[in-house]
């Protein structure tokens, strides 16, 4: 807290918020600017705010690169320590991760860790391995294992293990905080209601439900003299020569599916394809993927690399 302002932050690792002694912001977020007024770290602040604005975010995701920031002139509090912690902007933090905002725990964080050495901030323990002793002052490293809380209040030694979920109820019970679920990669929207992209093989039957084109009827192909319709709409739902067909089950008049795949879903597999281009009996010879597959190294772009090949 800052005044009346709140900071929210996820975090997987509740069971250090009281190791937490510095808190660090995106560049990005909306209240680096806003709590910079009035500190006397306000050019400061903007100026690295807008030398990050032009720096490439990919960098930024890297463990390997420098990590820096500036000390915006604002300080919240730890709250269930309820001790003034400084608030920092830094190249580490980003707005695409939880929510902006990093409780920094420099004894259980690595990155924390070099940070706080850097700026010469404060570490607290408040996980110890059993029956060993960890001193700030000399260690070369964060602790990022199993132990047992310190310097926790009435969690003092528990497990940490079990110290997540009592301190999450904690959190709960106190209106502080709440379990969430973060997610990083989501299920695949496989259809697109569009002309262009691979037909899905499937075909509505009244009698039988949808059922798949048999395999010696595949590939499906998109009819080629069309027309594309006004908005961009896909012309298929309304050409009967592509639509009109029969159930392959009970022969019954049917209909065939007129949504498209996504591409990402071809782009998932076509280098498959080079293994043997003229190869006319499936997508693929399984002997030359077998051969040639998997590839040692693959480049494509950042969409490759965080949404085709997860």
């Amino acid at each position: 807290l800052t005044g009346d302002t709140e900071i929210s932050v996820f975090t997987t690792r509740q069971d250090t918020v009281c190791g937490a002694t510095f808190m660090v912001l995106a560049p990005e977020h909306p209240l680096v600017l806003k709590l910079s007024q009035g500190t006397g770290q306000e050019k400061e602040t903007a100026e690295y705010v807008e030398r990050m604005a032009l720096q490439d975010r990919s960098v930024r995701s890297l463990e390997s690169f420098d990590k820096e920031g500036v000390y915006i002139g604002a300080d919240c509090i730890n709250p269930l320590t309820g001790k003034k912690i400084p608030i920092y902007t830094a190249n580490f933090a980003l707005m695409e991760y939880g929510t902006g905002a990093v409780m920094s725990v420099p004894a259980h964080d690595q990155r924390d860790f070099e940070f706080a050495r850097k700026y010469g901030l404060e570490i607290v323990v408040v996980v110890i391995p059993a029956g060993e002793h960890l001193d700030p002052a000399t260690m070369q490293e964060a602790y990022t294992g199993e132990g047992v809380m310190i310097n926790s209040g009435m969690f003092d030694g528990i497990p940490n293990t079990r110290a997540l979920d009592d301190i999450a109820r904690h959190l709960e019970e106190s209106n502080l905080g709440k379990k969430t679920i973060s997610f990083r990669l989501r299920d695949w929207g496989i259809s697109r209601q569009r002309y262009w992209g691979a037909p899905i093989p499937m075909i509505h039957c009244d009698q039988c439900g949808i059922v798949p084109v048999p395999e010696k009827d595949l590939p499906v192909l998109l009819p080629e003299d069309v027309e594309l319709l006004p908005g961009g709409k896909s012309p298929l739902p309304s050409l009967e020569a592509f639509t009109r067909t029969t159930c392959p089950n009970c022969g019954s008049p049917a209909r065939r599916e007129t949504d498209t795949m996504d591409t990402f879903v071809e782009s998932s597999w076509y280098f498959e394809r080079y293994c043997s281009p003229r190869y006319e009996n499936g997508i693929f010879d399984p002997e030359a993927i077998a051969y040639w597959m998997p590839v040692d190294q693959y480049i494509g772009g950042v969409e490759h690399a965080i949404l085709h090949l997860l």
